[in-house]
């Protein structure tokens, strides 16, 4: 095959590649909502960050916003789960404890970081770490018992919707040749 030809060929693969995905960008992007999954509408508000994972359904923050993007998750989760009577009382007093929680930690985020561009050495950022690790700590701690009472008001199909997705392990189950897709 000559160059010209193999140029060619190459041209038509790519034109008809992008003739076939040229529908789906007319119809547009799917509504990507972040924290619900697209398949069956399950929370996706746990992150694996390590042993154990980290829990996001109210994580802290040290980030621009950080305060902002916490509500906007809230609110999708209250929204999500449907809350009645009682409930709308307990989430609204663990919602407050987890803003109250992200501001006073963005607050001491604030004080911590060094002043004017200044670099730390290894050891006053590895002291860094520790005392923004103690804050974390500090307000995750200061909103438990308003999540401990908020959760255990929920149905267990609304306990369900909260419950993250497990993520594939690459082992598929016998009897699909590509697995079982149920969580």
């Amino acid at each position: 095959m000559t160059s010209t030809r193999a140029k060619l060929l190459a041209a038509l693969v790519a034109a008809l590649g992008l003739t076939a995905m040229s529908p789906s960008f007319a119809a547009g992007a799917q509504q990507h909502r972040p924290g619900v999954d697209q398949r069956d509408g399950r929370m996706l508000e746990f992150r694996r960050n390590g042993v154990g994972g980290a829990f996001q359904l109210a994580e802290v923050s040290c980030a621009p916003h950080a305060a902002d993007r916490l509500e906007t998750r809230l609110d999708r989760v209250s929204a999500r789960l449907d809350l009645a009577g009682e409930q709308l009382q307990l989430f609204d007093d663990f919602r407050t404890a987890a803003l109250t929680a992200q501001t006073g930690y963005a607050d001491e985020c604030a004080t911590l970081r060094p002043a004017g561009g200044k670099t730390a050495d290894l050891v006053d950022r590895l002291e860094q770490r520790l005392k923004l690790d103690e804050a974390r700590l500090a307000a995750m701690t200061e909103l438990l018992p308003q999540f401990r009472s908020f959760y255990d008001s929920l149905s267990a199909e609304q306990k369900q919707s909260l419950m993250p997705m497990r993520p594939f392990t690459g082992e598929l189950r016998q009897g699909h040749p590509m697995g079982d897709a149920r969580p």
